[in-house]
C-alpha cells in the first residue's frame, strides 16, 4: 500500500493577465487553487495539468499529470487527472481503455485505489472518476457522474474546483437533439457565479461560453468571451472559444482573428513538442475560413484550404480530410460555382465524416440548379438519399433528419431549375421545419446553406417579397449578420419600397465587405447601392 500523507497543500498557479507579452511564462493558461496532498515538488505540473484540463487541452493535460506522477509516484490526484484527460464530455467521447489502464497503475482495484488516496475530499474525486469509467452505457455513466459531483458540491460548497467540474458534468449529460436548455442554464449559472468570483479561472469562463452557446442565450456569455483569451493565451482552445460567442453576434472580424490566433498557438505548440502536424488546431482554421466567407476575403479561404489539404495528404488523417472537404464545400457555395468535380460517393460507416460529403453535395447541387444543369442536380439528390438510407440503417435518427434537410434543399433546387416554383417552395418549407427541430446553431452553419436563408432566396425569385423578408429576418435571428441573409433582406426590402431597411442593410454589408475580394459576385451591387438610390431620387 502506498504511504499516506497528512500534508494538505494549497497552491496557486498564477498567470499574468496582460495578454501576449514576451515575458509570460509557459504556465499562462489560467489561475486555479486546488488543495491536495501531493508532494510540493509535483505541484507545478499538477496545477498546470488541471488548468489544461479546464481548457480542454487534453494532450498537454495528460503530459503534465504524468510528470506529476514521476515527481511523486504516490500522488493520487495525478492519476485521477490523467484519467480525466481521456474524457471529452461535450462530445460524448472517451478513451475508456486508456483511462482504466491509468487507474490500474495507481491500484489494481477500486478498493485499493481508494485506500491509497489520503484524504476524504480526494477520495470523492476518485469515486467520481471510477463512476465515469465504470460499467454500463456512456450516457448512464455521465448522468451518475453528474449526480456524484452534485453531491460533492453540497459537501464542499466553497470549493471552486468542485463547482467547476460539477458545471462541466451537467453539460456532459446533454446529447444532440435534446430539447430545452434547462441543463445548460443550470451549468451556466454555476459557471457565471464562478466567473464573477474568480475572473481568471479558465474553467469558469470556458464553461460560461459552452453553456450559453446558442442564438438566444449568447449575450449572457459575451463578457466571458471577451475575457477568456486573456486568461489562457497559451491554450489554442481558449483562443478559439470566444469566437463561439462572437459568431453568435455576427462579429465576423473577431471570429476570424480569434481563430487565426488559435491556429497559430497550436502550431507553436506542435513545433515545440515536435508533434505530428495532425495535432494542429484545424478546427479553428475551418472557423476562420467560414468567417472570411462572410467577409468576402476569398484569398485567405483558399490559403487555409491549401494548408488543410496538404496536412491531410501528408498525414492521411480522415479528420483533416473532412475539414478540407467541408471548407471546400463552403468555398464553392460562396462562389456560387460548380467546378465539375466528381460527386462524393456515399459510403457506410463514415460517421460524422459523411456530413462533409453531404455538404459538398449541397454546394454542388445548388450551383448546378442555378446553372440549370438539372441532370447533375438530380444526381446530388440521389446521392443524398443514399446517405440517408445509410444513417437510417445505422439507426442514427438525428443524422438522418439532418441529411433530410439537405435532401429537401436539393429537391427544391431541382424544382426551381425546372420552373416548378410552388414545388420548390414546398421543399424549402419542409427543410426549414426540419432544421428548426435540430440543435440551435452554435458554429458555422450546418447545413452549410441554412434552409431559412435558401427559402427566402427562392421566395424572392418567386416574387413573394413580404414572405421573403419574413424568412430572411428569421434566418438572421438564427445566424446574425450572415452575409447572404443580409443581402436577401436588402434586395427584398428594395422590392417592397422599404428604402430605409434596404439602405441600413446595404450599409452594414458595405462595412462587412470592406476588404472583400473583387470576385465576390454581389460586391459591386453592395458598393454602389448609395449611387443607385441617389439616381432614383
Amino acid at each position: 500500500m502506498k504511504k499516506l500523507r497528512n500534508v494538505f497543500i494549497a497552491l496557486l498557479i498564477t498567470v499574468p493577465t496582460i495578454a501576449m507579452t514576451p515575458k509570460q511564462s509557459s504556465t499562462n493558461i489560467g489561475n486555479i487553487v486546488f488543495p491536495n496532498s501531493g508532494a510540493p515538488r509535483a505541484q507545478e505540473a499538477f496545477l498546470r495539468g488541471v488548468a489544461a484540463l479546464h481548457n480542454f487541452w487534453f494532450d498537454e493535460s495528460a503530459d503534465e499529470f504524468k510528470q506529476a506522477q514521476q515527481l511523486d509516484p504516490d500522488f493520487a490526484l495525478a492519476y485521477w487527472g490523467e484519467a480525466m484527460s481521456h474524457n471529452h464530455p461535450l462530445w460524448a467521447e472517451q478513451d475508456i481503455a486508456s483511462a482504466r489502464q491509468i487507474l490500474r497503475r495507481f491500484g489494481k482495484t477500486r478498493k485499493e485505489r481508494l485506500e491509497n488516496t489520503p484524504t476524504e475530499r480526494e477520495q470523492e474525486f476518485m469515486k467520481g472518476v471510477e463512476i465515469l469509467y465504470g460499467q454500463g452505457d456512456k450516457l448512464a455513466r455521465d448522468k451518475a457522474y453528474e449526480k456524484h459531483m452534485a453531491t460533492m458540491r453540497v459537501r464542499y460548497p466553497k470549493d471552486a474546483e468542485v463547482a467547476t467540474l460539477h458545471a462541466l458534468s451537467i453539460l456532459g449529460t446533454v446529447r444532440r437533439g435534446d430539447q430545452g436548455f434547462s441543463r445548460q442554464m443550470k451549468a451556466g449559472a454555476i459557471a457565471l457565479d464562478l466567473f464573477t468570483k474568480y475572473p481568471n479561472h479558465p474553467g469558469a469562463a470556458h464553461f460560461v461560453i459552452h453553456s450559453f452557446d446558442d442564438p438566444e442565450h449568447a449575450p449572457l456569455a459575451l463578457p466571458a468571451a471577451e475575457k477568456y483569451a486573456q486568461i489562457a493565451p497559451e491554450a489554442s482552445h481558449a483562443l478559439h472559444m470566444p469566437s463561439h460567442i462572437f459568431l453568435q453576434h455576427g462579429m465576423w472580424d473577431r471570429v476570424a482573428q480569434s481563430n487565426l490566433e488559435a491556429f497559430d498557438a497550436s502550431s507553436k505548440w506542435v513545433e515545440k513538442k515536435n508533434l505530428s502536424i495532425a495535432k494542429r488546431d484545424y478546427h479553428s482554421l475551418e472557423w476562420r475560413a467560414y468567417a472570411n466567407a462572410q467577409l468576402g476575403v476569398w484569398d485567405q479561404i483558399a490559403a487555409a484550404i491549401n494548408i488543410v489539404e496538404e496536412a491531410a495528404e501528408e498525414t492521411q488523417d480522415a479528420r483533416l480530410a473532412w475539414y478540407a472537404e467541408i471548407m471546400e464545400a463552403r468555398y464553392l457555395l460562396a462562389r456560387e460555382t460548380d467546378d465539375g468535380r466528381p460527386l462524393p460517393k456515399p459510403i457506410a460507416g463514415e460517421g460524422r465524416y459523411g456530413n462533409a460529403h453531404a455538404d459538398m453535395l449541397l454546394a454542388i447541387g445548388l450551383a448546378a440548379g442555378k446553372a440549370n444543369n438539372i441532370d447533375r442536380a438530380e444526381q446530388t439528390v440521389s446521392h443524398i438519399a443514399k446517405l440517408i438510407s445509410i444513417a437510417e440503417e445505422e439507426k442514427k435518427t438525428y443524422q438522418a433528419n439532418y441529411l433530410s434537410i439537405i435532401k429537401h434543399e436539393l429537391k427544391g433546387s431541382v424544382a426551381m431549375a425546372r420552373g416548378q416554383i410552388e414545388e420548390a417552395l414546398k421543399q424549402l418549407e419542409k427543410a426549414s421545419l426540419l432544421e428548426e427541430k435540430q440543435d440551435p446553431p452554435s458554429g458555422p452553419t450546418s447545413p452549410i446553406k441554412p434552409s431559412h436563408e435558401l427559402y427566402g432566396e427562392f421566395l424572392l425569385k418567386a416574387g413573394k417579397y413580404d414572405k421573403a423578408i419574413e424568412l430572411f429576418r428569421l434566418a438572421l435571428t438564427r445566424t446574425p449578420n450572415r452575409t447572404a441573409s443580409l443581402l436577401g433582406l436588402a434586395r427584398a426590402s428594395m422590392k417592397v419600397g422599404d428604402l430605409a431597411t434596404a439602405s441600413q442593410t446595404y450599409e452594414k454589408l458595405q462595412t462587412l465587405l470592406a476588404n472583400a475580394d473583387s470576385r465576390v459576385p454581389y460586391l459591386n451591387e453592395v458598393q454602389t447601392f448609395s449611387l443607385n438610390t441617389d439616381a432614383e431620387e
